[in-house]
Protein backbone atom coordinates (compact mmCIF):
# COMPACT_ATOMS: atom_id res chain seq x y z
CA UNK A 1 0.00 0.00 0.00
CA UNK A 2 1.21 3.53 -0.68
CA UNK A 3 2.67 5.34 2.29
CA UNK A 4 2.08 8.65 3.99
CA UNK A 5 5.28 9.75 2.26
CA UNK A 6 3.65 9.28 -1.16
CA UNK A 7 0.54 11.15 -0.02
CA UNK A 8 2.74 14.06 1.09
CA UNK A 9 4.80 13.96 -2.14
CA UNK A 10 1.59 14.06 -4.20
CA UNK A 11 0.81 17.49 -2.73
CA UNK A 12 -2.75 17.38 -4.07
CA UNK A 13 -4.58 20.68 -4.57
CA UNK A 14 -6.55 21.71 -1.48
CA UNK A 15 -9.96 20.88 -2.94
CA UNK A 16 -8.97 17.21 -3.51
CA UNK A 17 -9.16 14.55 -0.81
CA UNK A 18 -7.56 11.11 -0.71
CA UNK A 19 -9.60 8.56 -2.69
CA UNK A 20 -10.36 5.53 -0.55
CA UNK A 21 -10.47 2.67 -3.05
CA UNK A 22 -13.21 0.06 -2.93
CA UNK A 23 -11.92 -1.80 -5.97
CA UNK A 24 -9.32 -4.00 -4.36
CA UNK A 25 -5.68 -3.98 -3.38
CA UNK A 26 -4.27 -3.07 -6.80
CA UNK A 27 -5.38 0.56 -6.72
CA UNK A 28 -4.13 0.90 -3.15
CA UNK A 29 -0.67 -0.19 -4.29
CA UNK A 30 -0.25 2.14 -7.28
CA UNK A 31 -1.79 5.35 -5.93
CA UNK A 32 -2.37 7.55 -4.26
CA UNK A 33 -5.41 8.82 -6.13
CA UNK A 34 -7.40 11.87 -5.08
CA UNK A 35 -11.00 12.95 -5.68
CA UNK A 36 -13.17 16.06 -5.58
CA UNK A 37 -16.84 16.71 -6.23
CA UNK A 38 -19.79 14.40 -6.24
CA UNK A 39 -21.21 12.23 -8.98
CA UNK A 40 -21.91 13.19 -11.74
CA UNK A 41 -19.50 16.14 -11.40
CA UNK A 42 -16.54 14.23 -10.01
CA UNK A 43 -12.87 14.72 -10.82
CA UNK A 44 -10.04 12.41 -9.82
CA UNK A 45 -6.40 13.42 -9.66
CA UNK A 46 -2.95 11.88 -9.43
CA UNK A 47 0.54 13.33 -9.13
CA UNK A 48 3.06 11.46 -11.30
CA UNK A 49 5.70 10.23 -8.84
CA UNK A 50 8.87 8.21 -9.37
CA UNK A 51 7.10 4.87 -8.87
CA UNK A 52 4.63 5.80 -11.65
CA UNK A 53 7.29 6.49 -14.27
CA UNK A 54 8.98 4.60 -17.07
CA UNK A 55 12.60 4.88 -18.30
CA UNK A 56 11.70 8.02 -20.29
CA UNK A 57 10.84 10.02 -17.17
CA UNK A 58 7.12 10.13 -17.90
CA UNK A 59 4.11 8.25 -16.56
CA UNK A 60 3.96 4.59 -17.48
CA UNK A 61 1.06 4.07 -19.88
CA UNK A 62 -0.28 1.28 -17.71
CA UNK A 63 -0.64 3.70 -14.81
CA UNK A 64 -2.78 6.06 -16.91
CA UNK A 65 -4.91 3.12 -18.03
CA UNK A 66 -5.31 1.85 -14.46
CA UNK A 67 -6.20 5.35 -13.25
CA UNK A 68 -8.88 5.65 -15.96
CA UNK A 69 -10.15 2.16 -15.19
CA UNK A 70 -10.64 3.19 -11.55
CA UNK A 71 -12.37 6.43 -12.55
CA UNK A 72 -14.55 4.61 -15.09
CA UNK A 73 -15.45 2.00 -12.48
CA UNK A 74 -16.41 4.71 -10.00
CA UNK A 75 -18.67 6.34 -12.59
CA UNK A 76 -20.16 2.97 -13.58
CA UNK A 77 -20.92 2.11 -9.94
CA UNK A 78 -22.68 5.44 -9.40
CA UNK A 79 -24.51 5.51 -12.75
CA UNK A 80 -25.48 1.85 -12.67
CA UNK A 81 -26.28 1.89 -8.95
CA UNK A 82 -24.24 -1.21 -8.20
CA UNK A 83 -21.11 -3.23 -8.72
CA UNK A 84 -19.53 -3.70 -12.14
CA UNK A 85 -16.34 -4.94 -13.77
CA UNK A 86 -14.45 -3.72 -16.82
CA UNK A 87 -15.50 -5.70 -19.90
CA UNK A 88 -13.84 -3.60 -22.61
CA UNK A 89 -11.34 -0.74 -22.50
CA UNK A 90 -9.88 1.30 -25.38
CA UNK A 91 -7.13 3.83 -24.63
CA UNK A 92 -5.73 6.74 -26.64
CA UNK A 93 -2.41 8.30 -25.61
CA UNK A 94 -2.05 11.88 -26.89
CA UNK A 95 0.68 13.53 -24.81
CA UNK A 96 3.12 12.34 -22.14
CA UNK A 97 2.62 13.04 -18.44
CA UNK A 98 6.05 13.98 -17.03
CA UNK A 99 7.29 13.32 -13.52
CA UNK A 100 5.76 15.76 -11.06
CA UNK A 101 2.73 16.51 -13.25
CA UNK A 102 -0.71 16.80 -11.66
CA UNK A 103 -3.18 14.87 -13.84
CA UNK A 104 -6.94 15.30 -13.58
CA UNK A 105 -9.53 12.89 -14.91
CA UNK A 106 -13.24 13.25 -15.53
CA UNK A 107 -15.76 11.16 -17.35
CA UNK A 108 -19.36 10.36 -17.95
CA UNK A 109 -21.71 7.51 -18.56
CA UNK A 110 -22.72 7.62 -22.22
CA UNK A 111 -25.35 4.88 -21.93
CA UNK A 112 -26.70 2.93 -18.99
CA UNK A 113 -28.20 -0.38 -20.02
CA UNK A 114 -29.73 -3.25 -18.11
CA UNK A 115 -26.47 -5.23 -18.17
CA UNK A 116 -23.74 -2.76 -19.14
CA UNK A 117 -22.64 0.85 -18.79
CA UNK A 118 -20.72 2.69 -21.53
CA UNK A 119 -18.20 5.21 -20.17
CA UNK A 120 -15.85 7.84 -21.63
CA UNK A 121 -12.97 9.24 -19.57
CA UNK A 122 -10.55 12.09 -20.35
CA UNK A 123 -7.29 13.00 -18.63
CA UNK A 124 -5.86 16.51 -18.70
CA UNK A 125 -2.58 18.13 -17.74
CA UNK A 126 -2.84 21.90 -17.20
CA UNK A 127 -6.22 21.75 -19.01
CA UNK A 128 -4.68 20.10 -22.10
CA UNK A 129 -6.09 16.75 -23.16
CA UNK A 130 -3.44 14.02 -22.81
CA UNK A 131 -5.42 10.75 -22.78
CA UNK A 132 -8.89 9.41 -23.52
CA UNK A 133 -10.51 6.06 -22.88
CA UNK A 134 -13.82 4.48 -23.73
CA UNK A 135 -15.05 1.35 -22.07
CA UNK A 136 -17.87 -0.95 -21.15
CA UNK A 137 -18.48 -1.91 -17.54
CA UNK A 138 -20.53 -5.09 -17.03
CA UNK A 139 -22.95 -5.01 -14.11
CA UNK A 140 -22.41 -7.89 -11.69
CA UNK A 141 -24.18 -9.64 -8.88
CA UNK A 142 -21.73 -8.89 -6.04
CA UNK A 143 -22.82 -11.90 -3.98
CA UNK A 144 -22.13 -14.31 -6.82
CA UNK A 145 -19.42 -12.25 -8.58
CA UNK A 146 -20.97 -12.96 -11.96
CA UNK A 147 -22.61 -10.82 -14.65
CA UNK A 148 -26.28 -10.00 -14.12
CA UNK A 149 -28.58 -12.10 -16.22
Amino acid sequence: MYTEEYIDQANAPKNFKLYESRDGMFTDRIGPYFIKGRYPDVTMGIRILDHHSNMNGVSHGGLLMAFCDTLGGYIAAKAGEGASVTANFNANFMRPAPLGAWIEGAGKALKIGRKAIFIRVELTLEKKLIFTAEGIWQKINREKGIPKS
